[in-house]
């Protein structure tokens, strides 16, 4: 497993990086995510705030407030609640309809696993 890279990114970088919306960046760090003088964060550091602040930026999206599992020794368990809450997000926020569906679906597949 490679070193995760403490360089500081911008909201565009990081969105290339981690394949991932630029809005969803933005709205982590609207939500506090923490940046230097330059507005610019590690990755590390990105998702570190994303583990550790799920339902500030569940409420910040205007999703409502979910439970998690994850405490300060160990926050695995909040990975599927950030990985839910960016699906959901893509379904209110993408103006691509194809985005929309699957994100349902990858939502809906997620959320039948909690079902077996």
């Amino acid at each position: 497993m490679e070193k995760v890279d403490d360089t500081p990114l911008s909201v565009d970088e990081i969105s290339t990086r981690l394949k991932c919306p630029r809005g969803w960046v933005q709205l982590s760090i609207d939500a506090g995510c923490p940046t230097n003088s330059e507005d610019r964060v590690s990755i590390r550091d990105f998702m570190l705030f994303q583990l550790t602040n799920i339902r500030k930026i569940r409420e910040l999206a205007g999703l409502p407030v979910i439970e998690t599992k994850g405490s300060p020794e160990d926050l695995r368990p909040n990975v599927k609640a950030i990985l839910t809450t960016q699906l959901e997000w893509l379904q209110i926020r993408s103006t691509r309809s194809a985005v929309k569906s699957a994100a349902k679906l990858v939502y809906d597949r997620i959320n039948a696993l909690n079902e077996i």
